[in-house]
């Protein structure tokens, strides 16, 4: 969580408090280079140069969901129900967040961005 924003920090924090699940922080502020190597290996769609990832200024993270046997699980479901703690914990703390599960294009259950709307 070094580098991840104050405001994205508290959200984390507060929904691992509400959340059905447990889950871990897997990525929070990521390099260009770091960027890059993702998208060379198909996990991103951002190239992080030309392309930046909002992980590249500390406003995103990625979890991982720990199922009722504490086992990763990658079931969309999990992350939906996580999702929900994310953003009960966001309207609490007035913090505004996007969860890359809503996304239409590209559904990505285990991120959570600040709302680029509100932080740049």
């Amino acid at each position: 969580m070094l580098g991840v924003h104050d405001d994205l920090k508290r959200v984390v924090r507060r929904a691992l408090e509400l959340s059905p699940f447990d889950f871990g922080v897997t990525s929070g502020k990521r390099t260009a280079k770091e960027q890059n190597a993702l998208f060379k290996n198909g996990a991103s769609q951002l190239d992080g140069y030309s392309r930046k990832s909002r992980h590249q200024d500390g406003c995103a993270i990625d979890f991982v969901v720990y199922d009722e046997n504490n086992k990763v699980t990658w079931g969309f479901s999990y992350y939906e129900q996580v999702s929900w703690a994310f953003k009960q914990a966001a309207q609490e703390l007035n913090v505004p967040i996007v969860w890359g599960g809503d996304w239409v294009s590209f559904k990505d259950g285990p991120h959570v961005e600040l709302d680029k709307r509100f932080y740049s």
